[in-house]
């Protein structure tokens, strides 16, 4: 058994380009699918977010419609059982009512995990590019190597980080996050604050998508584990915790 920490948007909304703050937060899917794998393989998680702020799902990823849009044509629907149970999961965690501040997070207390994973949600693009306490404690994950796991808009948390020559320590990794294809037919298409995959292949991300929108897509590089968006979350999950159970 070992302690792993998840990171997650503490955004409520995203502010677009257009000056609406549009209602965001962490995609469901994307949190319950590798937590609840995490716990199956016996290891305790603990949840943090900038500023010890709850986690707010956003309410798309609870709605059985819009879950079935970002599945793949030909995957069985099981869409309104699946959103039963992401809310039964949202609701009864206390520590999703009170997770850890990144801020209070130490070299030394991060050393004790065996791997990060960094869930999703266009809210990501909201908090997780601009805390300073979050990019250190990313930066940290990779100076200790530990095994880091991220999904479609959790990427965003890799944006800020740079090196001690400045340049981003993740250039040249093969990796995958929310397509532009993908980006194109949310209601969001044109008014993102930026747009993921295309800041990736400007710091220097070999970057790679699946064949189709919303097709399953995990990349995995060094200790890096990425994944292209929420149908990704059980293929991301089981590599992830494949790499835990190798490092044990």
């Amino acid at each position: 058994m070992a302690d792993v920490l998840i990171l997650m948007t503490k955004a409520k909304t995203l502010g677009l380009l257009d000056g609406r703050q549009h209602a965001s937060g962490f995609w469901a899917e994307e949190f319950v699918v590798p937590y609840e794998r995490l716990v199956a393989e016996g290891h305790n998680v603990d949840i943090a977010t900038v500023g010890g702020e709850a986690p707010t799902p956003d309410e798309g990823s609870l709605t059985p419609y819009v879950v079935g849009l970002t599945r793949p044509q030909g995957s069985p629907d099981h869409d309104e059982e699946n959103v039963e149970h992401y809310k039964q999961v949202i609701g009864s965690l206390p520590a999703l009512k009170a997770p850890t501040d990144v801020a209070g997070i130490t070299r030394e207390r991060l050393a004790g995990y065996a791997g990060v994973y960094i869930s999703g949600g266009h809210g990501a693009m909201e908090d997780m590019p601009h805390s300073s306490d979050l990019t250190r404690v990313v930066r940290w994950i990779l100076e200790l190597d530990l095994p880091l796991a991220v999904v479609c808009h959790g990427q965003s948390a890799l944006l800020p980080l740079r090196d001690s020559s400045g340049r981003w320590p993740l250039e040249g990794y093969r990796m995958t996050a929310f397509s532009h294809d993908e980006e194109m037919v949310t209601d969001m298409a044109g008014q993102l604050p930026f747009v993921l995959q295309m800041e990736l292949e400007r710091l220097g991300a070999r970057y790679e998508k699946a064949a189709a929108i919303w097709d399953s897509h995990v990349v995995e590089d060094r200790n890096l584990i990425t994944g292209q968006n929420p149908y990704s979350s059980s293929a991301l999950a089981d590599a992830f915790a494949k790499r835990l159970a190798a490092a044990q």
